[in-house]
């Protein structure tokens, strides 16, 4: 079998000690053949870097590397250019000062690398320019440029005082390749965010948008002939560590790990995850784990809107693509690092209409269990417990249990971060419940009205409201919201199973709930 290459960014690594590589020229042929300046967003851990180095070699004429793969026919492989590559993944930008240390580095190093000494010595971008014009004279050939992680340090930055500093150093380090348009062949730009490129690139007008391409959705991450193609060996392994057929492991690998998709239709796998399930034989979150930016754990979510994200949101294209740093959404910021996919793309006219969700198994358990650890400070070994609790107590109407469970799952909560509208109870119960598997689901709509949460399963179906005051009794709350059940019909689309229908109603620190159980026919 070949090597599974784990963690490994170097495209003549990968070719040259025989480990296994997916064959992405195809969409790297149509790119340097039909365009010139590109922008690319993808989450971390998705290839990139692997589609930045392909492309370096490709440019400097490598051509034993690419024998047997799409593009090896279908190059000039008389020609080579000197390329400029240009990663940011290395180091930290606190201040704009690291920043211009940084840059002014790797520029120097660069003229190094190519022979060439550079004059101007102040500005970063007079220096850039120089280094673009001066590598063209000495080669007599135009250059390309390849910049990784464009936007790491805007992304660090997010809750920075120094954020527009950052912004506007590099939108005027970025527009050089505007104004050096003469002497560039390709430049090939990526990130994980496309918020930052719309202020940091808003000079670049030239720049083309792949991110959301449909002939480019599969350009990073596995389709599913490819993972059969390339990993059968791997999969009939799998498949005997867990002593399933070859086609239910497929089922399995496909629950946990496909799913992403930038145009709506194809899916494709995350390669990391993918590739350590096939190397550790196991299925765990490894990319949560790995590839969740610093900043996820620092922005600022809506502890009150997120378990909308458990169910498909609809955004626009504006939305989409021309959020900022400051005014970007909840949903937009998830998607982008990676957490929310496309499900769907609705064309309306001149509008586009793009539907939200999360991708596969791994991610959303992930997710939440990071976000109730988050907002909880619980331990995730006893928030699965609680939900495992409250379930059973809810399906037998104990009642009593139900509120000691609450109020448990409440108390290390401190004071300070705790909400004072039912929304906030929802949102944390929801969250509870969904971190253990339970088939639940909020803000359901039906013919008159949006039920709070419903737990569906086979032979049962579950309707909770929740309601909070603290003017009015729990008793007062409780018997309101068996009227809005009631009115709403809420359980009326549920036939031949069993109804259970909840309120919980919250008082300051008291807790009191109602349970009644009753057959739907």
């Amino acid at each position: 079998m070949k090597k599974l290459p784990i963690g490994i960014q170097t495209f003549s690594e990968i070719r040259e000690e025989n480990y296994v590589y997916i064959d992405k020229t195809k969409y790297i042929h149509k790119l340097t053949t039909e365009g010139k300046i590109y922008f690319l967003s993808r989450p971390r851990r998705f290839g990139k870097s692997l589609l930045v180095s392909t492309l370096k070699e490709l440019f400097e004429g490598n051509k034993k590397l690419f024998k047997d793969l799409y593009i090896y026919d279908n190059w000039n492989w008389d020609k080579n250019f000197p390329v400029i590559h240009l990663d940011f993944s290395g180091r930290s930008y606190d201040t704009p000062e690291i920043l211009n240390e940084s840059l002014n580095l790797f520029l120097n190093r660069t003229a190094k690398l190519n022979g060439i000494t550079l004059e101007k010595t102040d500005l970063i971008t007079d220096k850039f320019s120089e280094l673009i014009e001066e590598i063209y004279l000495k080669n007599k050939k135009k250059i390309v440029v390849l910049i990784d992680e464009y936007d790491k340090p805007i992304i660090e930055n997010l809750q920075n005082k120094d954020l527009e500093s950052i912004e506007k150093k590099l939108g005027s380090f970025y527009e050089v390749l505007k104004t050096n348009d003469q002497y560039i062949k390709f430049a090939f730009i990526t990130g994980i965010s496309q918020f930052a490129h719309v202020s940091v690139f808003s000079k670049l007008n030239s720049l083309k948008d792949i991110t959301l391409n449909n002939e480019f959705n599969s350009i990073c991450g596995y389709t599913q002939e490819e993972l059969e193609n390339n990993f059968q060996e791997y999969i009939s392994r799998l498949a005997d560590e867990f002593n399933c057929t070859y086609d239910e492991c497929l089922k399995y690998i496909k629950l946990y790990y496909n799913g992403y998709s930038w145009n709506g239709k194809e899916k494709v796998y995350n390669p990391f995850s993918t590739l350590l399930c096939f190397d550790e034989r196991k299925f765990s979150k490894n990319w949560f784990n790995t590839g969740t930016p610093t900043v996820l754990a620092e922005y600022p979510i809506s502890k009150y809107d997120i378990e909308s994200i458990a169910e498909p949101t609809k955004l626009s294209e504006t939305d989409i693509k021309n959020s900022t740093t400051k005014n970007i959404k909840d949903e937009v910021f998830l998607f982008q690092t990676g957490y929310l996919t496309i499900y769907d793309i609705e064309r309306n006219g001149l509008d586009s209409f793009y539907t939200l969700k999360m991708p596969n198994l791994e991610v959303e358990s992930a997710l939440f269990e990071n976000l109730i650890n988050q907002y909880s400070n619980i331990p995730l070994y006893d928030v699965k417990n609680y939900a495992k609790k409250l379930l059973k107590y809810l399906i037998v109407g104990d009642e009593k249990k139900i509120e000691e469970t609450i109020g448990d799952y409440l108390s290390p909560i401190p004071s300070v971060l705790r909400g004072q509208d039912e929304k906030y109870y929802h949102s944390l119960i929801f969250r509870l419940l969904l971190s253990s598997r339970v088939h639940v689901h909020c803000e359901v709509r039906t013919r008159k009205g949006d039920a709070d949460l419903i737990i569906e399963e086979e032979d049962y179906v579950i309707i909770i409201e929740f309601k909070q005051s603290n003017t009015n009794s729990t008793d007062y709350m409780i018997k309101k919201g068996f009227e809005q059940i009631e009115e709403k019909e809420y359980s009326k689309q549920y036939k031949n199973k069993k109804i259970i229908k909840g309120v919980i109603a919250f008082r300051n620190t008291e807790i009191n709930c109602k349970i009644i159980s009753s057959e739907n026919v």
